[in-house]
């Protein structure tokens, strides 16, 4: 083969077949004899052919692709998502390519095109920033699946917790664990249905509940150290952080041990995603299992009923769940 990669007109010659009766062999078609099969695979074997995905979309007319476009990697609940999204979309005969992204909208924007360009059977948007007319002309051209977003237009599909009512639950159990003050720290991205938004929201509605008045830490332009530290300086215990999350909660662990604070026993911290971190032994943090796993069931399923000609919209909210751990019992 002089180095170069095996084709179906060598394939052909070695099976004793008509290049045709190749090509209808990688697309799996009935009419070939199992004899002819047969030759072809073998022959495939020997020479290492590996049919070429592209050009047996083209013939099929379905890529079986699905990409995904997420920002922040760093973020060990995406790392879960993703890990999800994988095993599922795999169970489903799809094969789903994962495009990272800056927190921009340009790069989003970008990343949707290249997909879009692929031909690609789905799209699944994590957090996406995108306005809502992209959105909608998005959905319009291919399957698509807005996750951890609250509100989109009518050609897409949401999947989501209720990260209002995960950050009133979350709220309430800080000030029932006898925390003050009880701090928010998080962020608000301007995205219309952005969990972020909501997320802070159910803690401004918790406190109002209590008769308290809400303290909130931005970290939208500034690291987690930058607004946390001053506020513990020269404080005792008691302050309590509810966190947008679990990034954002280890964080604040990390300047608890600095400053020789005890998680749960001097300071509460609780997060949100409950990620597989968030349990393991010496974080022990608390945060609102909004059904991850549940998740990425759904966005296949979703991607799925649209490949077979569901045109109405659907919007799955999976219940959030409280996981109350270490780093908010003060026994």
């Amino acid at each position: 083969m002089n180095g170069s990669r095996p084709t179906q007109a060598d394939v052909a010659r070695l099976a004793g077949v008509s290049r045709q009766t190749v090509s209808l062999v990688v697309l799996d078609d009935p009419r070939v004899s199992e004899r002819s099969r047969t030759a072809v695979r073998r022959a495939m074997e020997q020479l290492g052919y590996r049919p070429n995905v592209a050009a047996r979309a083209l013939a099929a007319r379905r890529t079986r692709f699905v990409g995904i476009v997420l920002a922040d990697l760093g973020n060990p609940f995406h790392a879960d998502l993703v890990e999800a999204l994988r095993r599922h979309f795999e169970a489903a005969g799809l094969i789903p390519f994962i495009a990272p992204v800056g927190i921009d909208r340009h790069e989003e924007a970008v990343a949707i095109g290249r997909f879009l360009q692929m031909n690609v059977d789905g799209l699944v948007l994590v957090s996406p920033m995108a306005a809502e007319e992209e959105l909608a002309d998005v959905g319009r051209q291919v399957p698509t699946v807005l996750v951890t977003r609250n509100l989109g237009p009518d050609t897409v599909d949401l999947v989501h917790t209720d990260d209002r009512e995960g950050a009133q639950r979350l709220t309430r159990h800080l000030v029932e664990c006898g925390y003050d003050p009880v701090v928010y720290v998080g962020f608000d991205r301007g995205v219309r249905g952005d969990s972020s938004s909501f997320r802070l929201e159910g803690y401004r509605a918790a406190m109002a509940e209590q008769g308290r008045l809400p303290v909130i830490l931005s970290v939208d332009r500034a690291a987690v150290t930058e607004v946390v530290g001053p506020l513990l300086d020269g404080r005792g215990s008691g302050v309590a952080f509810c966190c947008h999350n679990d990034m954002i909660a280890l964080q604040v662990l990390g300047v608890l041990a600095e400053r020789d604070l005890e998680p749960g026993v001097d300071t509460g911290v609780a997060g949100f995603d409950n990620t597989t971190i968030a349990g393991y032994p010496g974080v022990s943090l608390t945060s609102i299992d909004q059904g991850t796993a549940e998740m990425a069931r759904r966005v296949v399923e979703l991607i799925g009923e649209r490949l077979d000609g569901r045109t109405e919209s659907a919007d799955v909210v999976v219940p959030p769940v409280l996981v109350v751990r270490g780093s908010t019992t003060r026994d």
